[in-house]
């Protein structure tokens, strides 16, 4: 279960470089929700969705629900996929 975790606070962390990346090679962000946390600043709304992200998924740890990290960690995985797809489109 632990590992599950690890991985998804990984994925947590190459979403957020990866998003930065995006956004500083002039793309943009989709999801409505961090377009909203945005409103602090584009870097330290992402920071706050990914402070969220990790703590709902440590309460999924606590709660010993690997099933839901498991999923989380696959769309993690597919989001990070997505970005690094972006990534090369704008270079």
């Amino acid at each position: 279960m632990l590992r599950v975790f690890v991985l998804f606070a990984f994925l947590q962390l190459a979403d957020l470089g990866s998003t930065v990346a995006v956004l500083r090679c002039g793309g943009t962000e989709q999801n409505p929700l961090i377009q909203q946390l945005m409103i602090l600043g584009p870097i330290q709304g992402i920071i706050v969705a990914k402070v969220m992200a990790l703590a709902v998924g440590a309460g999924c740890y606590w709660a010993a629900k690997p099933r839901v990290l498991r999923v989380a960690n696959l769309v993690f995985g597919g989001i990070v996929l997505w970005n690094l797809t972006i990534l090369a489109r704008l270079f």
